[in-house]
């Protein structure tokens, strides 16, 4: 039922807004310009937007990048979020005349649209994307298929996450029917990294950290690390997993400073351990695998005793 009030809530909109979460990753901005592409087909006035500048730099290959607008426009009547648990993190104020449908696969979504199109058990926010066109019908050209097999690959860790089924199988050919490339794809997130992440990595790595008998591992990212190196934060997103590959460890978890001064804690888990309850007890969400927080007000090393202590809380 839901699906089917999305579609006619969209075909029905003159001006709409894709908008994603701040500091997007490859889902984000894979979902928003999949979309982007397919509502133009649509013949509607489209908007991907985005709040966070700069961009990450390693995504510049994504279809549309470049048309990637930083602010809505106050002519939408329709706003679309991907990839976002809560509104605050769509980082605008939620418009008076605007209708929201609210597209996304974290379990800790707090439903915050008028419309939610929430699969859980979805491995990102690009295959509830798609369910949604298929559903509805429309077009989906090559270059929302680029963008929403990124998407995919990167969400699933290359096929390498918790999640990946029969079903996400059958989703990736369906786009590599629609004109994906998986060999491209998988260059482009692999061999496409900037200067500036590279002289990063090094410093982030001097900082790990073994705690409770070397089954966690933890990282630190600092401001003064990004202004050597001229990286941005969106360089960073995966660097947890740096912590959580290490053989003896279950989870891994980063800590880095925000420009802010908010403290941003991505954690990463390996089998049984669910950091997203550690998240949503600190006010975050995410996935069992996968999830993070930010926190304001609290030095580093606080923080990473009551991250540790809740660890222990929770998964013994």
């Amino acid at each position: 039922m839901e699906y089917q009030q999305a579609k006619q809530m969209i075909e029905e909109a003159r001006h709409i807004t894709v908008i994603g979460h701040l500091n997007p990753d490859a889902d984000a901005l894979g979902t928003a310009l999949g979309l982007w592409w397919i509502f133009k087909g649509l013949k509607k006035r489209t908007d991907a937007v985005f709040m966070t500048r700069p961009l990450p730099q390693v995504l510049s290959f994504l279809p549309g990048y470049g048309k990637i607008r930083h602010a809505v426009h106050p002519r939408s009547d329709l706003i679309v979020s991907v990839d976002c648990g809560s509104f605050d993190r769509l980082g605008i104020k939620r418009p008076k005349n605007a209708p929201l449908v609210n597209i996304d696969h974290h379990k800790s979504n707090t439903a915050y649209g008028d419309i939610n199109l929430i699969e859980s058990d979805y491995v990102c926010a690009a295959e509830v994307a798609f369910r949604l066109s298929v559903t509805a019908g429309w077009e989906i050209p090559r270059h929302s298929a680029v963008n929403f097999y990124t998407a995919l690959l990167s969400d699933t860790g290359f096929f390498g996450y918790e999640g990946v089924n029969e079903r996400v199988f059958d989703f990736a050919k369906a786009l590599l029917r629609l004109g994906a490339s998986a060999e491209w794809t998988a260059r482009m997130l692999r061999e496409y990294q900037p200067l500036c992440k590279m002289r990063l990595l090094p410093m982030v790595l001097e900082t790990l950290t073994l705690y409770l008998d070397g089954r966690v591992a933890g990282l630190h990212v600092t401001r003064q690390m990004l202004e050597k190196t001229g990286a941005t934060v969106s360089e960073t997103e995966d660097f947890v997993n740096y912590a959580r590959s290490l053989a003896t460890v279950e989870i891994g978890f980063l800590i880095r400073e925000e420009e802010d001064g908010g403290l941003k804690v991505s954690l990463r888990s390996k089998t049984e351990a669910d950091v997203s309850r550690i998240a949503v007890a600190f006010g975050g969400g995410g996935h069992k695998h996968a999830a993070g927080f930010t926190m304001y007000g609290v030095e580093h090393d606080v923080l990473v005793e009551k991250v540790l202590k809740k660890i222990e809380e929770l998964n013994g």
